[in-house]
């Protein structure tokens, strides 16, 4: 029996970024991936043509400049790389356009076009939670998250309780109190559809922690398999091993505590210090055995919430950049890298929202998307570009049930392509030269973490966030199994941003007495003023 320090299950990034802090600590640890390449939802594929790349899930890495990952392990070194575009859009059919920039200023201006009220709010929102709170906002990321009590406690003066009155609200009605005009609700309406945030009491929150990042995205270059592959060498640079093609059946124990992953093809691997599982919450549970946790917990997952929200992914091959019509009202357009279109109010999105939840094919589909290329062009082929669109749509289909859309692939791909053209008029088919679509179902198939096409691993609603996330006595990252840990997404974090392994890591490092070589995030405070 081949045996290790460690052993992590799955090598999705948060897996990898948890044993490669770990292997920093001077740790031999393995990271088992049952599908034949590393990533999860950080994965590249010539999916359209050969020669450009698509990502398959996810594409705009939130907060790298500032998140933890990229300082502390030196990702650079070890060949990863990413860009920090300096504008992001929505357009509307009528020609008229909302930029976002990196300066502030900007931004409110491109807002003040169509409401002054609503400029002023943005400018507000962005002090307080892009620049004032920023530093705690990604304190609370990156740490076990807190229970609202103890919250309250660390927090004080007018700006604590100014973000602590999100925490009750819905998202969109935290939205509806800041913004007056439709298109900049829709706008903030969308950013949350793109973090699949359900729209129910206790999701309130998200809007500040969307305007810390919202400008932020980063596109990795080359592909986001980049990070992944970077953090696997950092891996086996300590000694450890990533395995390919090795499906986790179950963890066995010896002396009561975590011993070891049995495989599915019966190999044994031992772990002689811990073992951590970035699969979702219900597989997690499955793995260490039901009877390793209480009556409470083992009902918890098994009616785990995937959520309504999937997305169907439309990637295009195209011999130029999609070109909007909004370009002639704000030439930033074209320069765009988070596009977001195909509502023109947020009575759009709440329809679009009302359809989804109904198991129907939107009416009015709409989303975000980007031109990699135009920005990398290392994303496609010389006289080339590659392109994608992010709609909502149900993994379970009204009129057929998920089987139905291998049947409606094909006739989808093509509405969708209309529906873009509506906005950038090029996309005719002298410009198109393929059109692929990558369905809620095809993201199940490619990833059997995401049940049900559930990119996020678990809806975001009040019962599964924060020290819900997954479970009151699992959110600090440990489990009642002595030596077993988690570190998905089904726990605190989310997006591409490694908070799950890194937070999964600090404890993981302490519980073993190993000093961290790594400087920690203050913990989450916030003085009186």
């Amino acid at each position: 029996m081949d045996s290790y320090d460690g052993i992590v299950v799955g090598a999705g990034h948060n897996g990898l970024v948890c044993a490669a802090y770990l292997s920093r600590c001077g740790l031999k640890v393995a990271v088992l991936e049952a599908e034949r390449e590393i990533g999860g939802g950080a994965s590249t594929r010539e999916f359209t043509l050969p020669g450009y790349r698509s990502n398959m899930h996810a594409n705009f890495f939130i907060g790298l400049d500032d998140f933890p990952i990229v300082r502390d392990l030196e990702l650079g070194r070890h060949g990863f790389r990413y860009l920090t575009p300096e504008v992001h859009a929505m357009v509307f059919r009528d020609g008229t356009a909302l930029v976002l920039h990196r300066d502030a200023k900007k931004s409110a201006a491109s807002i003040a076009r169509v409401s002054k009220h609503d400029a002023g709010a943005f400018a507000h929102l962005h002090q307080r939670y892009a620049v004032e709170l920023a530093p705690l906002l990604r304190s609370f990321l990156f740490h076990p998250p807190l229970p609202r009590e103890e919250i309250a406690a660390r927090i004080g003066g007018e700006k604590g309780r100014e973000l602590l009155a999100f925490a009750p609200l819905t998202i969109s009605s935290a939205i509806d109190a800041h913004f007056e005009h439709p298109k900049v609700r829709a706008l903030f309406k969308l950013f949350a559809h793109a973090i699949t945030v359900e729209d129910e009491e206790g999701t309130g929150l998200f809007l500040p922690s969307l305007f810390s990042t919202q400008t932020t995205l980063g596109l990795p270059v080359g592909g986001a398999l980049e990070l992944p592959r970077a953090l696997e060498r950092i891996v086996l640079a300590g000694g450890g091993a990533v395995i390919r093609g090795a499906a986790a059946r179950e963890v066995f124990r010896e002396g009561g505590r975590a011993a070891g992953v049995v495989l599915e093809d019966g190999r044994r691997l031992g772990a002689g210090r811990f073992v951590a599982s970035s699969l979702n919450a219900p597989a997690s549970v499955r793995l260490a055995g039901e009877d390793a946790f209480p009556a409470e917990v083992n009902a918890k997952v098994r009616g785990w919430d995937w959520g309504f929200h999937s997305l169907m992914t439309l990637h295009l091959a195209l011999s130029d950049r999609p070109r909007y019509a909004a370009e002639k009202y704000d030439p930033d357009v074209g320069r765009s890298y988070n596009l977001i279109f195909g509502a023109d109010s947020d009575a759009d999105v709440i329809q679009n929202a009302r359809e989804r939840r109904a198991g129907k094919f939107p009416s009015q589909v709409m989303g975000n998307g980007s031109c990699n290329s135009q920005h990398d062009p290392s994303y496609a082929p010389k006289g080339g570009h590659v392109a994608f669109w992010w709609p909502g749509a149900p993994y379970n289909l009204a009129d057929g049930g998920p089987a139905r859309w291998d049947a409606i692939k094909e006739e989808a791909a093509g509405k969708l392509v209309a529906a873009w053209r509506e906005f950038a008029p090029n996309l005719t088919r002298d410009t198109v030269r393929a059109a692929r679509l990558y369905t809620p179902l095809d993201i199940e198939r490619g990833n059997r973490n995401m049940v049900r096409g559930a990119v996020r691993m678990g809806a975001y609603k009040a019962s599964q966030l924060g020290v819900n996330r997954p479970h009151p006595l699992l959110s600090g990252m440990r489990t009642p199994l002595e030596g077993f840990y988690l570190c998905s997404s089904s726990c605190q974090g989310g997006g591409l941003n490694g908070a799950p392994g890194y937070n999964a890591a600090g404890v993981i490092a302490g519980d073993l007495g190993l000093d961290p070589w790594w400087e920690p995030l203050p913990a989450p405070a916030l003085a009186a003023s």
